[in-house]
């Protein structure tokens, strides 16, 4: 197995190369950070024929909800046409198993608990890419493919908190910062946030198990527990006290309030089952981010 994991360098994907690192696990990497940019067909058809790939994890899609709306002709060529040019190197060099991340913007408000079957009704242009680029891949004629839809991803206390674009990465930084924690809304929107661990575990035992077949496949990979904004709202000021100061600002209109997933298929055929344990891992974060600020 040789795995090729497109978008190594971001918040997902140095979790994987880390965990496949220390299990040994062959793995070869492609990011824009590294000029390796998947609109470019021609530099991606050569990085395919020369590295022999037989398993494709593609996390190369621009992320933000916000920011989509800010810069849609970036968003909308690296998530819709990167996504093709994708798609087609895996279907063009064989590749046996292609993992594609999308994103729960896909639902827009939906009806939570959303299931996989839900209508995609996105709200904002990055959740149409991510419904354009999972179109894309359902229809390809690549032997295996799933379709990873993550919750609201958090965790990495051994890193950098999370990832940059997360609710709790901006309030630590804004708490360092000695600014006020911007909150959007009145803090009654909930989430049903996953833990990064969990996201690295269900992907490689999606890929290492070959028993697992199905032509294409979608699962939503939620956390086992729905957390208000107000219940983060608690937990910052119990932790960092009279650094937690609240600015209230109205919510976007391309923010969705509430959130979560209905993740029994992911239980039932890939045995995912992720303990409740956010306010321990969000204390941690926060101890291990304002511990080294006291220290440096």
């Amino acid at each position: 197995m040789k795995i090729a994991i497109i978008g190594h360098l971001g918040f997902v994907g140095s979790h994987l190369t880390k965990y496949f690192d220390k299990q040994n696990i062959s793995w070869v990497g492609y990011d824009l950070v590294s000029g390796q940019d998947i609109r470019d067909a021609h530099k991606l058809d050569r990085f395919f024929e020369e590295n022999q790939i037989s398993h494709v994890i593609h996390l190369a899609n621009l992320a933000g909800v916000r920011r989509g709306n800010e810069y849609p002709e970036e968003y909308i060529s690296t998530n819709i046409l990167g996504t093709l040019n994708v798609v087609k190197m895996c279907e063009k060099y064989n590749v046996d198993h292609l993992i594609y991340y999308s994103s729960s913007s896909v639902y827009g408000e939906g009806n939570p608990p959303i299931v996989e079957i839900d209508n995609k009704n996105p709200k904002s242009l990055y959740g149409i890419t991510k419904v354009a680029g999972e179109l894309i891949v359902n229809s390809s004629k690549i032997e295996q493919t799933t379709i990873l839809i993550p919750f609201t991803i958090y965790g990495g206390e051994t890193e950098s908190g999370c990832r940059k674009d997360s609710v709790i990465h901006k309030w630590i930084a804004q708490s360092k910062q000695g600014k006020p924690i911007t909150v959007y809304g009145d803090g009654s929107s909930c989430r049903g946030f996953v833990y990064i661990d969990d996201i690295v575990d269900i992907t490689s035992k999606i890929l290492i198990n070959q028993n697992r077949k199905w032509k294409h496949e979608t699962f939503n990979i939620g956390g086992s527990e729905v957390i208000k904004l107000n219940d983060i709202i608690n937990i910052f000021k119990d932790e960092i006290q009279t650094l937690a100061r609240f600015q209230y600002l109205p919510m976007p209109d391309v923010d969705i309030k509430v959130n979560y997933a209905d993740t029994s298929k992911a239980k039932r055929i890939l045995g995912f089952d992720p303990k409740k344990m956010f306010k321990e891992n969000l204390i941690k974060i926060i101890k291990k981010e304002f511990y080294e600020l006291k220290n440096n």
